[in-house]
């Protein structure tokens, strides 16, 4: 009977140590990102500094100069093209199809409604389109938030480093 106990027991140490493995397994398939990381946006050839926002649900990116624009036969509001830059001075002017008008309720309970694009983004080798909404951040510390939705299913934030995702990019 303790010799049935012995492999019992064996069994469910290494059912254990196994379900322990492919949670690591599982980890080790994410990327590994600061709280503050460069990002390229690959559809205008620009980096920017992003803060990594996980108490953010949504990301959004410094854009001034809004203009809505109509390209032919397209309802007025269809498109937006925007002027961005870094801290640096730097700018692109990005156009793009207006997914939705966001309402972004503020702490203080003030809510304001922003233009919403899908942008490609580039982080860590991983590719991918996210929304974000359009705001002047002209006052704030970076010109870029990534929020939970973007980072979803790709990173995990490590918040005592910066700098370490790099914003190198597959060809697509």
């Amino acid at each position: 009977m303790s010799r049935n106990l012995f492999w019992m027991a064996m069994f469910v140490f290494l059912f254990l140590m196994g379900l322990g493995v492919r949670k690591d397994v599982l980890a080790d398939q994410k990327i590994v990102i600061g709280w503050l990381e460069e990002v390229y946006l690959p559809e205008c050839d620009f980096i920017i500094k992003a803060k990594i926002d996980t108490g953010a649900k949504n990301s959004s990116i410094h854009a001034v100069d809004l203009e809505y624009i109509a390209p032919k036969g397209k309802a007025q509001s269809s498109r937006i093209r925007f002027r961005t830059m870094d801290l640096k001075g730097k700018s692109r002017i990005i156009e793009a199809d207006l997914v939705r008008e966001a309402h972004i309720k503020k702490s203080s309970a003030i809510t304001r409604t922003r233009p919403e694009i899908e942008l490609e983004v580039c982080l860590g080798g991983v590719r991918k389109r996210i929304r974000v909404n359009l705001a002047d951040r002209g006052g704030m510390n970076y010109r870029m938030i990534l929020g939970r939705t973007a980072l979803e299913g790709d990173f995990i934030v490590d918040i005592s480093k910066k700098y370490v995702g790099g914003p190198r990019c597959p060809k697509p």
